[in-house]
C-alpha cells in the first residue's frame, strides 16, 4: 500500500531505535503514549541518513516509488504525531522495522478512515516485536487505534523544517490545543482536551 520495501517535516522529531527498543527525541529517551496521527499528510520516498546527512526525496504521490537517487538512499517515510506533552513531532525513518510498523498502522487506520471523515486517528504505542529479516533481526513498533478526533489546533503550530545537515535541531514548543467537539463514530471519538 505504501510501497516502503527496499526492493513534512518539522524541527521537533522523535525516532524509534530497533537496536535499543526505544523512542528518543533531541533530549534523549522518551515514553511514547497516546498521540494523534496525521494520516492525511503521510509522505513516502527515498531517505538517506548518516552522520551529518539527511537527504529526503519524497515520492510524487503516496507510495509511488520513483527512481532510487543513490545506493545510500533507502525507502522511508515522514509522518507527524501530536500530543500536548510532545507538541507536533515528525517521525521519519528508512529502517525495515519502522517501515513495517508504519505499514501496519496505516492499514489499520485506513480501514476506518471513511467512517471518520474530517477526523484524525488517536493511536497508542503498545511495544515492539522482534522479527528475523534476512540474516538479521529488527524490532517492529506496534500501535493500537483507540479513537478518532477533530484535528487539534496545536497540531498546526509552525515549526522550522529539519535542516538537511542537522537532523537533530532544538524543539519548538506547540501552543496548547483547545477542546474539540465530540462526534459519534464506530470507535470512541475523543476531545483533545481530554487526551492531550
Amino acid at each position: 500500500m505504501l510501497n516502503l520495501s527496499s526492493g513534512s517535516g518539522s524541527g521537533n522529531y522523535i525516532r524509534f531505535s530497533p537496536q535499543a527498543n526505544a523512542w528518543t527525541n533531541q533530549d534523549g529517551e522518551i515514553q511514547l503514549g497516546k498521540v494523534v496521527f496525521d494520516i492525511d499528510n503521510v509522505t513516502t520516498g527515498w531517505l538517506e541518513l548518516g552522520v551529518g546527512v539527511r537527504d529526503w526525496q519524497p515520492d510524487a504521490a503516496l507510495g509511488k516509488k520513483g527512481p532510487q537517487p543513490t545506493a545510500n538512499h533507502k525507502r522511508g517515510f515522514s509522518i507527524v504525531f501530536y500530543s500536548k506533552a510532545l507538541g507536533t513531532v515528525e517521525w521519519s525513518s528508512n529502517g525495515v522495522g519502522p517501515n513495517m510498523g508504519l505499514e501496519q498502522l496505516y492499514k489499520q487506520c485506513s480501514e476506518q478512515r471513511a467512517a471518520n471523515p474530517d477526523k484524525l486517528p488517536v493511536i497508542e504505542y503498545t511495544g515492539s516485536r522482534m522479527e528475523k529479516i534476512g540474516k538479521g533481526t529488527t524490532r517492529i513498533p506496534a500501535f493500537n487505534l483507540t479513537g478518532w478526533i477533530a484535528r487539534p489546533a496545536g497540531m498546526d503550530a509552525q515549526t522550522p523544517p529539519i535542516d538537511e545537515f542537522d537532523p537533530f535541531p532544538a524543539p519548538v514548543p506547540a501552543p496548547a490545543a483547545p477542546a474539540a467537539k465530540q462526534h459519534a463514530a464506530p470507535i470512541p471519538v475523543h476531545s483533545d482536551e481530554d487526551l492531550f
